[in-house]
């Protein structure tokens, strides 16, 4: 770790509490690591998916702020950062654009990095991890479309918010990334 490397102790999600996080910075970003016991399907239908024909390395998130208020998306009935699956040719500001326009239908433009989260998944002695950035957007518009997601994703609203909502995915590392006043 570098200079700047401050590690969290490893806590348990209060969100799940199958799920342990911690938290670092480095080299001017925030780093973290969320550890996931799942059961047998659970674990089964990861391993599709990330070891799948395309396979997923990389997810993208946008953390998209204006006037004041962030943009989230509520999926499976927790609050989390509109974005989604870096695709096979496709780089993660192409990712970020294609995600948030299926996503919330607005367009941004991508800007620095600012966190990794590296997440693994483990059924017993098996593992997998796939990671995840976080990118700073910059919203052309904050006018958001009708029909938010895909028709074979589950998200059920879009929505420009002034404070973080409790069951929000990664609520204190986005509280961090968004500074002062959104704890």
């Amino acid at each position: 770790m570098s200079d700047d490397a401050q590690e969290d102790d490893p806590v348990i999600d209060d969100t799940d509490p199958e799920t342990t996080v911690r938290t670092w910075r480095k080299d001017g970003e925030y780093r973290r690591e969320r550890a996931h016991s799942l059961d047998a399907e659970e674990f089964a239908e990861a391993r599709d998916r990330i070891r799948g024909e395309d396979g997923l390395e990389w997810g993208v998130g946008a953390l998209v702020e204006a006037d004041g208020r962030v943009l989230l998306v509520r999926e499976d009935g927790r609050w989390l950062l509109p974005g989604g699956e870096v695709e096979a040719g496709e780089d993660h500001d192409e990712a970020l654009v294609r995600e948030l326009r299926e996503e919330t239908g607005i367009d941004i433009t991508p800007r620095e990095r600012v966190a990794i989260v590296r997440n693994i998944l483990r059924h017993g002695d098996d593992g997998l991890s796939f990671r995840f950035a976080i990118h700073r957007a910059t919203a052309d518009s904050t006018a958001l479309g009708d029909n938010p997601g895909l028709p074979d994703e589950d998200i059920e609203t879009v929505r420009w918010v002034e404070e973080l909502p409790e069951n929000t995915l990664d609520r204190d590392l986005l509280s961090r990334l968004l500074g002062d006043g959104w704890d």
